[in-house]
């Protein structure tokens, strides 16, 4: 929904005497209402207005805590639209007020969000601080209630780490704690409730336990009856509808993906989108409905592409302000070093002039030794390799990677083998864009542990590793599925995620050792019935 400058001026007013009025009475219970009616209802259906109202909570807010609850707002806003970098900053914002009050209730919040912000930054090292820093803090709350809640918020974000990890069953009993901490507080009660019972249900399907998983999601819908629909209901029944399709319980299926899809269309939450339109590409594949499939694909490209994007700006920007420390510190150091090697230069030599005259001499022996070995030893740098071809229609970021050996654990091989296997799973090796970088960010690794890992594992380099994929992607599709025979080379070559119909023929070729259209005639015709 767009709102144009005039009706946003309006509404920006009419914000700051709503505001003004809950504010000026003082009226906790009015401004938390408001509070949570934004995140949950508004925010689904109109973000701008969303961040218009958070915004003016701000603006008008008179107290630090109001101020810091205005900012904690606005970055969960962020959050759900995948905006890290923003949703990071906000909250970077009110964690520099929390620090100068004694609100240490909302020094854990703000600490605790951190920590899954970085986490789903795929950031670890930051995440783990910070949830350290919220386990500690959380003794020095004096009031239960508040103390209970941030405990459970705590071992939800405990939960998610465990799911990253896929050890479903210790995230269910994570969150099983978040809820006994859950039971014995009143804010936002129902909420946390069916936030657990949704996050209970998803990994018990996790586990293929479907019959407690469906009970969970139905336990779910029970609890937030009563409330607006938001992106907690979506996934709620997305999960459902992936239980059905498992099931091969296709009307359920239909049913559940609808309300999935009508919730996840009217929200601004990227997450939710990609999440849903990976069980409606299941959904439209099981039903045989191609033109579906290729309009949520298409659809899809566009989210994932968008996350990462997103994801890879926050590394970019984490890592050149990382940079521009590291640099400021080793100027400072360099100017200290600097100091000290006047200081040596004034009184080494005077000592060793007055105190040692004899070690003059064996200095000029050492001296000549040194020079000489020098002379004989002396090495000189390599050029760089001077035939290194650019190719435009390569995975674009693509290295062709000669780097010298790298030394890393098996366990950081087998994870990175994991996500390599569930990326190639997805079929994301498709997307035109695809780079050594993004798919770094997504193995949750670096380029070089990355590049290292596909040549000793996969036994080939980036470039002819994904092309591979494609080319065989395409095959497989071609044999099993009469209507990809039928199409003609530009969108098999735009399918597979190629940029020219020269390059998918020059691959497929090298692949499967015949053209296209080869191919193509040697697959035998289905007998007609």
């Amino acid at each position: 929904m767009k709102i144009d400058s005039k009706g946003l001026t309006y509404f920006y007013i009419f914000c700051l005497l709503i505001c003004n009025v809950v504010l000026r009475a003082q009226d906790l219970e009015s401004y938390n209402a408001l509070y949570v009616k934004t995140y949950l209802e508004t925010s689904q259906k109109d973000f701008p207005k969303a961040i218009q109202i958070a915004d003016s909570l701000y603006s008008i807010s008179r107290t630090p805590l109001l101020q810091i609850r205005s900012l904690m707002l606005t970055a969960s806003l962020y959050q759900q639209r995948a905006e890290t970098i923003k949703s990071i900053e906000y909250a970077l914002k009110a964690e520099k007020i929390v620090n100068d009050t004694d609100e240490v209730n909302w020094k854990a919040r703000i600490y605790g969000f951190l920590a899954t912000q970085y986490r789903i930054a795929r950031l670890l090292t930051p995440a783990k601080e910070y949830i350290v820093k919220a386990s500690a803090i959380v003794e020095q709350i004096k009031r239960p209630q508040i103390a209970n809640t941030v405990r459970g918020l705590i071992n939800q974000e405990m939960a998610h780490n465990e799911m990253a990890n896929k050890r479903y069953t210790q995230a269910i009993a994570y969150i099983q704690q978040s809820e006994q901490y859950f039971e014995s507080t009143a804010e936002n009660r129902g909420f946390f409730k069916m936030e657990n019972e949704q996050l209970l249900g998803l990994n018990y399907y996790l586990l293929e336990d479907y019959d407690k998983s469906i009970e969970h999601y139905q336990n779910a819908l029970r609890v937030g009856i009563d409330a607006p629909e938001n992106y907690v209901t979506a996934l709620i029944h997305n999960g459902l509808a992936n239980i059905y399709l498992n099931r091969e319980n296709l009307l359920k299926a239909e049913k559940h993906l609808d309300s999935a899809q009508r919730l996840a269309d009217k929200s601004y939450y990227l997450q939710l989108k990609k999440e849903v339109n990976e069980t409606a590409y299941r959904y439209y594949a099981t039903t045989n409905k191609i033109d579906k499939v290729l309009f949520i694909k298409k659809l899809q490209d566009s989210i994932v592409s968008e996350i990462y994007k997103k994801s890879a700006e926050f590394v970019d920007n984490s890592y050149t302000n990382l940079g521009l420390e590291i640099k400021d510190q080793q100027r400072r150091s360099k100017s200290k070093i600097a100091f000290l090697i006047m200081g040596l230069l004034v009184v080494f030599p005077i000592t060793l002039y007055f105190i040692l005259p004899q070690f003059r001499q064996k200095q000029k022996l050492i001296s000549k030794n040194v020079v000489d070995k020098k002379v004989e030893k002396q090495q000189f740098p390599l050029p760089d390799n001077p035939e290194e071809e650019s190719n435009k229609d390569q995975p674009s970021g693509m290295e062709n990677e000669t780097s010298p050996t790298v030394v890393i654990s098996d366990q950081i091989v087998n994870k990175i083998m994991n996500r390599l296997e569930e990326f190639e799973g997805k079929h994301l090796y498709v997307k035109r864009d695809i780079s050594l970088s993004y798919l770094a960010i997504y193995c949750d690794t670096n380029a070089k542990y990355l590049s290292f890992v596909i040549n000793s594992q996969k036994k080939k380099d980036f470039y002819n590793y994904i092309n591979e994929l494609r080319i065989n992607y395409i095959a497989k599709r071609l044999i099993n599925d009469p209507y990809y025979r039928r199409l003609k080379i530009a969108a098999l070559t735009n399918e597979a995620g190629f940029s020219s119909q020269s390059k998918f023929a020059q691959n497929f070729r090298k692949v499967t050792g015949m053209s296209p259209s080869e191919f193509i005639k040697s697959i035998p015709e289905e007998p007609e019935e």
